[in-house]
C-alpha cells in the first residue's frame, strides 16, 4: 500500500467499558475541516485510514495499548489489504451494508481462524440476513439512536442469550448510559462518553 495523501484524516472516538476506562477506539475516515464523515467511497475510505493509522502515523500512536475498532465493508473483507492489519490490535468492525451470503461467512471464518476479532456494526434488530454472523462475531454494536425503551431492552435480552459483547454505540446522555449499563452493556460509544478526536500528520 502507498502512503496517504495529506488531505486523510482519523477520527478516533473512544470506546469505554463499565468502569469508564478506554479500551478500544474506533478509526473514523474525516476530510480536512469536518466533524463528520462524507464518506463516497467505503472500500477507498478505509484504505486511507489503514494507511494513515497503521503506516504513516502507527500503531502506539494511534491506539496506545489499545484496540482499534477498523469499518469494513463487503470490498475490503474480501481484500487482501485486511490481512495487513495485526489482529491482535484490531477489531474488523463490518459495516451494516454488508450483504451475508456463503462467500462473506467464509471469508469471516477463515479471519477468525487467522485470529481477527468481528464486530457488527449498527445492529438493531435480529434478522435472517444478519442472524448467520450472529454466531462468529464478538462484538455487536447496537445503534440505541435507532430504538425506545422497550426495544432497547427486548435486543439486549436476546443478545445476552449468546456469548457476546454488547457495545452500546451513540449513547449522548447520562440517562441512556445507566439504562444501557442496566441492560448489561459491557462496552460504551457515543457523544456523552467522547466525541471523535481528529488526528492528522
Amino acid at each position: 500500500m502507498t502512503c496517504s495523501t495529506p488531505d486523510t484524516f482519523i477520527g478516533r472516538q473512544p470506546i469505554f467499558d463499565c468502569r469508564r476506562r478506554v479500551v478500544a477506539y474506533e478509526l473514523l475516515f474525516r476530510n480536512p475541516g469536518e466533524t463528520a464523515a462524507r464518506v463516497a467511497d467505503p472500500f477507498v475510505a478505509t484504505r486511507k485510514v489503514v494507511e494513515r493509522a497503521f503506516q504513516r502515523l502507527g500503531i502506539p500512536t494511534v491506539l496506545g495499548a489499545s484496540r482499534g475498532f477498523v469499518n469494513v465493508d463487503e470490498e475490503f473483507l474480501m481484500s487482501r489489504l485486511v490481512e495487513v492489519l495485526p489482529p491482535e490490535r484490531v477489531v474488523l468492525e463490518v459495516l451494516e451494508t454488508v450483504r451475508v451470503d456463503e462467500r462473506i461467512m467464509g471469508r469471516c471464518r477463515e479471519l477468525k481462524a487467522r485470529g481477527y476479532r468481528l464486530a457488527l456494526d449498527d445492529f438493531s434488530r435480529e434478522d435472517d440476513a444478519h442472524a448467520p454472523l450472529l454466531d462468529l462475531a464478538d462484538v455487536v454494536k447496537v445503534d440505541v439512536s435507532l430504538l425506545n425503551a422497550a426495544g432497547l431492552t427486548e435486543l439486549a435480552r436476546r443478545l445476552r442469550l449468546r456469548p457476546l459483547r454488547l457495545l452500546a454505540e451513540k449513547v449522548d446522555s447520562p440517562e441512556c448510559a445507566r439504562h444501557c449499563r442496566a441492560l448489561g452493556f459491557h462496552l460504551f460509544q457515543g457523544f456523552f462518553f467522547g466525541r471523535p478526536a481528529i488526528l492528522g500528520a
